[in-house]
């Protein structure tokens, strides 16, 4: 048993290795991905932006999916039994999405930054956690780490013909960060939470000698 238990704990340590360097391959690539469309990318979304399905997307398209995946994860909440912090925390991320929704009414292909950079934060936090100590060490440092992105975003703009840096920008990269990183942590709080029944409930039905 002892043998097994070291081989096992023997196989972790790479197999973690692995998974954090697949995590951290995945932001790096979609960062690159990021700045490598810094020429071109204004032309491509104006041109989606025109479009039928773009104009609907982009105006209260993306409303609605803001709505719909509130209501979806509100839902899945309450199946889970998810403490009150996890229904504070969606409806706080909620009316931030809201009010910046609203602020770039007029301007409907800025708010392609709130996506971008809500998919960066997600693999910012999925990067980092692991190598901080704590949760909510780890949602701070997500949401720093692609709000530094979203820095280094407009850092290249203002080099790269065609484009400028734009403080506003930068704000609203950051604000598209720490929204992401709140829904992650509404969500992850009921899911963990319902882990936590569970394994409480498989203990009290469990046969006694199966209890520790």
């Amino acid at each position: 048993m002892v043998g097994a238990r070291e081989a096992s704990e023997h196989r972790t340590g790479p197999q973690v290795s692995m998974s954090s360097t697949r995590r951290w391959a995945a932001l790096g690539a979609y960062v690159a991905a990021i700045y490598a469309s810094l020429p071109f990318a204004p032309r491509l979304g104006l041109r989606f932006l025109r479009t039928a399905p773009g104009g609907w997307f982009l105006g209260p398209g993306l409303a609605l999916v803001v709505v719909a995946g509130a209501v979806a994860l509100v839902l899945a909440l309450r199946r889970r039994h998810a403490p009150a912090r996890a229904y504070a925390a969606l409806a706080v991320a909620a009316a931030g999405y809201a009010l910046a929704l609203s602020w770039l009414s007029a301007q409907h292909l800025e708010r392609t930054h709130l996506p971008e950079y809500g998919i960066a934060a997600w693999l910012a936090w999925r990067a980092v956690a692991p190598l901080v100590p704590g949760p909510l060490a780890g949602y701070a440092a997500g949401a720093a780490l692609a709000a530094a992105i979203g820095y280094g975003d407009e850092l290249l703009q203002s080099i790269v013909p065609g484009r400028y840096y734009d403080i506003r920008d930068v704000g609203m990269n950051a604000l598209g960060s720490v929204l992401a990183v709140i829904v992650i942590a509404a969500a992850r709080a009921g899911g963990q939470r319902h882990k936590a029944v569970e394994r409480a409930a498989s203990g009290k039905f469990a046969p006694p000698d199966s209890v520790p």
